[in-house]
């Protein structure tokens, strides 16, 4: 009688987005709803873009919004949260992959889109009172609308890049050097916007120091930080 023996034990197959069912819900409500906003806002959000860059007064154009219109940013903000927190996720998952041999895949990838959304919205808070300080309510408007325009048309255009990445199975490199290029290419972008709409006079080159320093660079980079050491004392508890 041949005896029993149990054999080598076999490999775990590593985690892939794309076996993922919750993954593949989010990204079709992402792409359902990014197709749904545009279907019905196309043109007013083509115009707001628009108007952004040309320094126009839009007082005639805040005065027509209407509650549909905010419903449908605020859905297609919360679409460039959760893809800008796809790209947290595939750049620690490079990074500290420590991190996520020890805590579900999903819930890093849920806690980073609520970061995300949090800092969004108080970054958001922080230019409101600063431009509600030094300058006028139509400036403040459009200053406001230009940073949320950017923000959602950024998640547009990182949806296929997201989707080519998780499944194509295209480098995490290649699809990390898109996406930074994308977010290179907003910061720009609001360079240019608050240029053009506050330096006008004196006050104008205090308000471009004031932005990049202590309301775009300082808040990201303290944003960063704390995404850090917030995946380090996940390690260490977990």
């Amino acid at each position: 009688m041949i005896p029993f023996t149990s054999g080598m034990p076999g490999e775990p197959l590593p985690y892939l987005l794309h076996t993922d069912w919750m993954i593949t819900i989010i990204l079709f409500l992402c792409i359902l709803g990014t197709t749904f906003a545009f279907s019905k806002e196309e043109k007013y959000l083509l115009q707001q873009l628009k108007a952004s860059f040309n320094n126009r007064e839009l007082s005639s154009m805040f005065d027509e919004v209407t509650t549909s219109d905010i419903h449908y940013k605020i859905l297609l903000m919360l679409h460039s949260c959760v893809l800008l927190g796809f790209c947290f996720y595939y750049y620690y998952a490079n990074h500290t992959p420590e991190l996520f041999a020890q805590i579900p895949h999903i819930k890093i990838l849920g806690g980073y889109t609520l970061s995300i959304c949090l800092f969004i919205f108080l970054k958001s808070t922080l230019y409101r009172f600063i431009n509600w300080v030094f300058f006028q309510k139509v400036k403040n408007s459009l200053w406001i609308a230009s940073f949320f325009n950017l923000f959602i048309w950024l998640g547009v255009l990182m949806l296929p890049i997201v989707l080519v990445t998780i499944y194509f199975d295209i480098s995490s490199q290649i699809s990390l050097l898109m996406m930074g290029i994308l977010i290179i290419f907003a910061k720009f972008s609001l360079f240019w916007i608050c240029f053009s709409n506050f330096f006008e006079k004196i006050h104008g080159v205090f308000h471009l120091i004031l932005y990049f320093c202590a309301l775009e660079i300082l808040p990201d980079l303290l944003f960063w930080k704390g995404i850090e050491l917030a995946n380090n004392n996940l390690i260490l508890n977990f």
